[in-house]
């Protein structure tokens, strides 16, 4: 079932029907939708699911409980932590991540080995929800709150349908009272649902999928074309890409507002970010806060690294010797998000090898740049915020390079290409892939257009969204007619699957 069916739409309507019918039993009726949802979703991996959630589930149901049972200072406490999430670790390990892993460390070793008894059917939501298990288990470990008793409270935290496609990543203290609450149908919810559902739809299926086409195009063949019709094609998929993820979680948060739950936010106008660091603070915002809450700053917190951090001051100095720690933290930081968007060598390159590089090359310049701009009289005005805007997208549109190509070495052959064919621009060509020229020049001059408009609104401290939902009821009512008009006649579906299914 895909987000974009016609299925879908049936099957969201009979679980708000029966989710406001039968009001005493709204959590069950949410996971019994959550369990339908996934099964039908997940196609030829639908065999082994009753025995990956119950696995699952178990785990984390049991591992809590577990946990609960000791005191902090228990040995048995982290031998118990240790064991359930090494136990949630390796299930996502050999079920997504095994072969091609070991594909990796084969074209390293320059080995031929046949380990296709490793590729396994990918289960859809994996990776999110076992992120989830495992912070519930930190937080039980920490003693942030009680281990829940109700097994099917866990059961719908973990496998709630709209988490469960492609996030965001939820933690349980978030969640666990909303899940309890009574709720009641209320106009709000609703109208804000279905409306930011819409523009969801819009973004996936008017601009994201018509600028792949440029994408596709361009990548598909581009040792004939020039340096900056790359350019372009990247930058094309740097729109293609958010309003694909970010066009998801409006669908999947506005579904969930339906039935009375708000989920956290996962993008922030990313591509209004000054400094790499901010754009990735701003995308994917709730994967990013997962990995330094229970990796990145447990590993700075932990007593050999307080130990080493301490050496490292007498030795090397306050300053330098306080940001050890800090770096090796980085190091263990990215490589794990590395591993999470693939383990395969260009989704590394793109997700964590080529976003440290810029993080850390940034700090390391920081004081540098500081002193050249009290130097140059340059002022934190209009103009310089946009210049740092625009770096930040082309550093960032670098590591996006890798994925286009889809190999790591096809990624340094497009840099090279980049650097050196001409700087010709055969733009008419490239915006006609696919033989839709008119249509996609129409889309890319609206997509400037919003892109204008969120820009004036970011600069009062607004969205776009925001001040949609601002306006009136007859405002709204004829944006959301406008934007199903332009998905009937531009929009592109049943065409292709949302980019981070895959992750």
């Amino acid at each position: 079932m895909s987000l974009t069916s016609l299925g879908f739409f049936v099957f969201l309507l009979v679980t708000f029907l029966l989710y406001y019918i039968c009001p005493r039993l709204q959590k069950y009726t949410l996971l019994a939708a959550s369990l339908v949802f996934y099964f039908s979703a997940a196609g030829t991996a639908g065999g082994r699911l009753p025995i990956l959630i119950c696995y699952i589930l178990a785990v984390t149901y049991v591992g809590a409980l577990l946990l609960e049972k000791y005191n902090k200072e228990d040995r048995k406490r982290n031998a118990v932590l240790l064991i359930s999430v090494s136990a949630l670790v390796a299930a996502l390990f050999v079920l997504k991540y095994a072969y091609n892993l070991g594909n990796l460390l084969l074209s390293i070793l320059r080995a031929d080995r046949d380990i296709s008894w490793l590729q396994f059917v990918s289960v859809m939501g994996m990776s999110y929800f076992t992120l989830s298990a495992i912070g519930y288990l930190f937080d039980v470990s920490w003693a942030s709150y009680k281990a829940e008793r109700n097994l099917g409270t866990v059961a719908l935290f973990l496998f709630y349908f709209p988490t469960v496609v492609s996030g965001p990543v939820v933690r349980f203290h978030e969640m666990r009272e909303q899940y309890l609450e009574r709720h009641f149908p209320s106009y709000d919810d609703v109208s804000l649902g279905l409306g930011r559902m819409v523009w969801g739809y819009f973004k996936k299926l008017v601009i994201s999928d018509r600028f792949g086409l440029v994408v596709s195009g361009v990548y598909g063949n581009y040792q004939d074309h020039g340096s900056l019709d790359i350019v372009i094609a990247t930058l094309c998929y740097a729109v293609q890409l958010y309003t694909d993820f970010s066009g998801c979680m409006d669908i999947v948060l506005g579904a969930s507002r339906l039935f009375g739950i708000r989920l956290p936010e996962n993008f922030d106008a990313p591509f209004f970010s000054r400094t790499v660091q901010e754009f990735w603070q701003r995308w994917h915002i709730t994967l990013g806060v997962w990995f330094k809450d229970y990796v990145m700053y447990p590993i700075q917190k932990s007593k050999p690294m307080v130990r080493l951090g301490k050496k490292a001051k007498k030795r090397l100095g306050k300053k330098v010797g306080k940001k050890v720690p800090f770096y090796l933290s980085m190091v263990v930081l990215w490589f794990l998000i590395g591993i999470w968007h693939g383990g395969t060598g260009y989704y590394f390159m793109a997700s964590a090898a080529i976003p440290f590089l810029w993080l850390m090359g940034g700090d390391f310049a920081q004081p540098f740049f500081a002193k050249l701009r009290e130097r140059c009289g340059v002022r934190d005005g209009a103009v310089f915020r946009l210049l740092q805007r625009a770096r930040t997208l082309l550093l960032i549109c670098v590591c996006w390079v890798f994925v286009c190509a889809a190999g790591t070495g096809e990624g340094f052959q497009v840099l090279k290409q980049i650097l050196t064919q001409p700087f010709v621009c055969r733009i008419g060509e490239v915006a006609g892939v696919g033989s839709l020229g008119k249509k996609t020049l129409l889309i890319f001059l609206l997509t400037l257009l919003l892109a204008a408009a969120e820009y004036i609104l970011r600069e009062r401290d607004s969205s776009l969204r925001q001040f949609l939902e601002n306006r009136k009821l007859p405002a709204r009512v004829a944006f959301v007619y406008a934007e199903l008009l332009m998905i009937l006649f531009l929009g592109m579906v049943g065409s292709s699957a949302f980019i981070y299914f895959q992750f």
